[in-house]
């Protein structure tokens, strides 16, 4: 109220319960109104009518510009009567949102001016009727200190609007960057702020068109509703609800619905019962979040500190802006802008948030990257990435790989999770022994020294020392390991061995290596707490090379074999096609596997001779079937160092030409390893196979190199999941989410997925449930010979 001793007032306010006349009101006006400060009126919502009385003396000789501001932008009708000392009505003006003929000010600060004399008195009479909030504090400004208030409101707005909506802009560009709809959905709850703000506090007749303005002040409570649906679905998706699915993401997205049905209902009911309905929800709405906080807190979800703090401003001024509207605190600059100061801070606060789940989502990324999901121990790929870095800076180094005898016999007994924990156990115990080596840490910033190989390997990377200097420690690190572990009521007796990988030099394949010291210990006759040593700068042992002379005679008598193994579409069982696999009749009977053909055939240099002969054959058989294939792909395999065959992609051309085959009916699968050989060569490689009309495959996938950039660098046509994943899908639920992510991102990609491995009815119905286009393993069939399969294959389309 205005603080002149020169100017003195006097206030009066009646309550009416329906619209009255003037007339009516003035001629009972000694009945109608009561003495008091306008503080003391009964504001609440309804269609009443509410007058308020001002005799206003000027005991000055000079006159005085007066300004009556009232503070409430949503009023629909404000009627102002002006009446002289002799009770004779000057004037009449008309405020409110239901007039359309306002200025922006008058709508955004409703207010009147009135010019006092020297000495002279006014009696204003104000006529207030609303159907939504009806508390209007009226306060009596001179006229330059009205205009500094508006000066001061209009800064004030300015920095609150600007803030708003570079953050609405940056969470927008963070969504088009990252495509999580977190951003998305603030984006949302920061527009709905900023509209409600302008509607109860009016700066939004100079935000929007004024007919806009008008629309949003009718629908103020749709307004009120997307801050509270914003508000809770911004907190599940924060929090990662979503992603869990659980009994509180079910529970909060009932509320959810429930607020989303309420807003639709707003809409068609008057502002007096529509906001207390409104109202009523805020309790719920709070309890939900503070609950859906508390759970992730339990869990252990204490990266979201900011999200929490923010939440300090947010529910103390949303709780005060209701509260002043409704009369239940008193009204001051603080009250009347709570919300606003709250929002200002929850906002920044929530800045913060987003950056700190951002860096948890990097952390979390980089964790899945260089850990395996099922151990949480680290993967082959930050081992590869460690000896890569320390080749380039000629560090000398070994690789020592241990392994528990009988692990593999193990994992049959033991379900997922148990194997996993005797896996961690093993890898505790040998970091917590290995200090005597001096192991290089794995990983920058990190203290872990154990990486997790295939098969229940452990590898671990120490400082290179001649075999004299090294082993007794070696030994002396098998000794200490522990030989006891308890799972539930079951003691094992672990027994250890050891394989170490020196000389190495750049030139060497260390994930060859590895796997090939892997499979040795595996299948290592060798006894308990032995070292066994890979030293890849001697020359082929002298039986290597008589075995490497063997399969050159074989393949070049065509002594070697093509099995095949069909390829069955999972929803019709249909054959689609099949895979090449090479066999070694002379030496199956020493279990010398395909993987022990290819590898021999890197060693001494004949894999890229091989691969022609493979293809040369496979081209050989479909063409013998004449029109019976021609619907029929093969698939075949070619290696990392078949990508540098002089001129490949002309040879298997003329191969195509010369047996007369369409280039549809042979498919390549590369694995993951060639895609980092050598880019350059594969992606013109891959591009002229393109150009012939051979199409290509990724195969392994999921396997050590993984990654999308890959899968979005080449032009596949089909993508095939590693049976690692596959086999243990029905016991695993991270393979499970593994094999179904796949899917769905190869799907996206527009590549067929085809799952190796599937073994069991089990397997394959959960592939269909997550739509793998076609699945191969024993549980259609094993490999077979060439006449053996058409029998197959015969029979089965006779079947289906």
């Amino acid at each position: 109220m205005l603080d002149s001793s020169d100017i003195d007032i006097t206030q009066s306010f009646a309550v009416l319960p329906e619209p009255t006349r003037l007339d009516k009101v003035v001629a009972h006006s000694q009945e109608i109104f009561q003495t008091g400060s306008w503080e003391q009126v009964p504001w609440r919502f309804g269609n009443q009518e509410y007058w308020l009385k001002l005799n206003i003396k000027n005991h000055s000789n000079n006159a005085r510009a007066l300004v009556l501001r009232f503070d409430n932008p949503m009023l629909d009708k404000l009627t102002i009567y002006r009446f002289n000392h002799t009770n004779t009505l000057e004037e009449i003006k008309h405020l409110g949102d239901l007039q359309t003929d306002l200025s922006r000010l008058e709508y955004a600060m409703p207010h009147y001016n009135l010019l006092l004399s020297g000495s002279e008195s006014q009696k204003i009479l104000v006529a207030i009727h609303t159907s939504g909030i009806s508390k209007t504090p009226l306060t009596i400004h001179e006229l330059g200190a009205f205009e500094q208030l508006n000066r001061n409101a209009f800064s004030l707005w300015g920095v609150f609007v600007g803030v708003l909506l570079m953050t609405a802009v940056y969470n927008l560009i963070l969504y088009f960057s990252i495509r999580d709809r977190v951003y998305l959905v603030y984006v949302g709850y920061i527009l709905s702020v900023m509209i409600l703000l302008g509607i109860v506090l009016g700066y939004g007749f100079y935000l929007w068109p004024i007919h806009w303005q008008l629309y949003f002040h009718h629908q103020v409570i749709i307004s009120n509703y997307a801050i509270a649906i914003t508000t809770i679905g911004f907190c599940i998706m924060f929090l990662r609800y979503h992603k869990d699915k659980d009994s509180a993401y079910r529970i909060a997205v009932r509320y959810l619905q429930l607020l989303i049905i309420l807003c639709f209902i707003s809409i068609f009911i008057p502002e007096n019962y529509a906001a207390p309905l409104f109202f009523t929800t805020m309790p719920g709405l709070y309890i939900i979040c503070f609950w859906l906080i508390y759970k992730k807190l339990k869990s252990g979800f204490r990266w979201a500190k900011f999200y929490i703090l923010s939440w300090l401003p947010l529910v103390c001024s949303a709780a005060v802006q209701p509260l002043e509207l409704t009369g239940v605190l008193q009204y001051s600059y603080l009250t009347r802008h709570a919300f606003l100061f709250g929002s200002l801070l929850e906002i920044a606060l929530m800045a913060l948030a987003l950056a700190d789940r951002v860096r948890y989502q990097r952390k979390q990324a980089l964790y899945h990257a260089t850990h395996n999901n099922d151990s949480g121990l680290l993967n082959y790929t930050t081992l590869s990435q460690r000896v890569e870095s320390l080749q380039k800076r000629n560090r000398p180094f070994s690789i020592g790989i241990i392994y528990m005898r009988s692990f593999g016999g193990l994992q049959s007994v033991l379900n997922v999770e148990q194997s996993n924990n005797l896996l961690r156990n093993v890898a505790n115990n040998l970091a917590d022994n290995v200090d005597e080596l001096n192991c290089f840490n794995v990983v920058h910033h990190s203290d872990e020294k154990i990486v997790e190989l295939s098969g229940g390997c452990l590898a671990f990377i120490f400082p290179y020392h001649a075999r004299s200097v090294i082993n007794q420690k070696l030994l002396h690190l098998l000794a200490r390991l522990d030989t006891q572990f308890e799972i539930d009521t079951l003691t094992l007796h672990a027994e250890y061995q050891m394989a170490v990988i020196e000389s190495l030099s750049p030139d060497h394949s260390v994930k060859q290596l590895v796997e090939q010291a892997c499979h040795n210990l595996q299948k290592s006759t060798m006894l308990h707490s032995s070292v066994q040593y890979l030293d890849h700068n001697e020359e082929p042992k002298p039986n290597q090379l008589a075995l490497a002379a063997k399969l050159q005679q074989a393949m070049n008598k065509g002594e070697l074999r093509i099995f095949y193994q069909p390829q069955v579409d999972l929803d019709t069982l249909q054959v689609s096609g099949a895979e090449a696999l090479l066999r070694w009749p002379e030496q199956q009977h020493r279990h010398f596997t395909v993987e022990n053909i290819i590898q021999l055939a890197e060693q001494v240099g004949l894999i890229n001779d091989l691969t022609l002969w493979v293809i040369n054959t496979v081209c050989q058989d479909i063409a013998a079937q004449g029109d019976a294939w021609r619907s029929h792909s093969v698939s075949v395999n070619i290696s990392a160092k078949d990508i540098h065959i002089d001129d490949f992609a002309q040879k298997l051309a003329d191969m195509l030409s010369y047996h007369d085959i369409a280039p549809s009916q042979i498919k390549l699968e590369l694995t993951e390893s060639a895609l980092v050989d050598d880019i350059q060569a594969l992606k013109a490689l891959i591009a002229r196979l393109a150009e012939l009309g051979v199409r290509v495959v990724l195969d392994d996938y999921g396997t050590g190199y993984s990654s999308l950039e890959y899968v979005l660098e080449y032009a596949f046509c089909e993508l095939k999941i590693d049976k690692h994943f596959v086999l243990s899908m029905a016991q695993s639920t991270h393979h499970q989410a593994i094999v179904r992510t796949t899917i769905n991102m190869a799907h996206n990609l527009g590549l067929l997925v085809t799952a190796e491995g599937v073994e069991t009815q089990e397997v394959a119905a959960l592939l269909r449930e997550y739509r793998a286009d076609k699945g191969q393993g024993y549980l259609f069939a094993k490999p077979m010979p060439l006449n053996d399969y058409q029998h197959w294959l015969a029979h089965h389309r006779s079947q289906h």
